[in-house]
């Protein structure tokens, strides 16, 4: 069986908390003093286990919300409850039942400072970094112009400058 994001983090949440000798009752008393009194020990039992269905299916997934508050109640960054550290980076990582992709693209992705789907063009790149804050779109940039790229997109410009405009002598008057 293949594991969602939901059931990622809830196994990551279950392993912190009793690397931290915390029960559920103690991880809930937690998640209420930093202001998520939702997080009860009932919901971290559901969240820990999914409800599964009959047939076996996660009922119950992790909100954003939750992953949030989770995070800080157990000292660690988001994305270490929703991608493992002991995991090899070239293992599968299941984004949706459609997308997989690899750990370590993963860690990259949703830690902000890699991409899910590399952009094709300079265009592509330049949107896709577009919304992100100036630090962190120039450390992505620095390590996405790699030498090799810079040449590849600089020869595909050349080509293009090169191709005729479209416009006919014949319609020009």
């Amino acid at each position: 069986m293949h594991s969602t994001p939901s059931d990622i983090i809830a196994n990551q949440v279950r392993k912190r908390r009793r690397q931290l000798d915390m029960n559920r009752q103690q991880l809930a008393e937690k998640c209420a003093s930093i202001g998520a009194p939702q997080i009860t020990t009932a919901a971290l039992t559901n969240i820990e286990t999914g409800r599964p269905d009959k047939d076996g299916k996660r009922r119950r997934e992790v909100s954003v919300e939750e992953l949030l508050a989770l995070a800080h109640a157990l000292s660690l960054n988001p994305v270490d409850l929703m991608v493992p550290a002991d995991l090899s980076d070239d293992e599968p990582y299941e984004v949706t039942d459609q997308v997989a992709t690899t750990v370590g693209t993963a860690r990259e992705w949703i830690s902000g400072m890699w991409f899910l789907v590399p952009p094709e063009s300079p265009m592509e790149f330049a949107l896709a970094i577009q919304s992100m804050p100036q630090k962190r779109a120039q450390a992505v940039s620095r390590a996405w112009f790699t030498p090799e790229r810079q040449m590849e997109w600089n020869r595909a410009a050349l080509e293009y400058d090169r191709q005729p405009s479209g416009e006919d002598e014949g319609e020009k008057s």
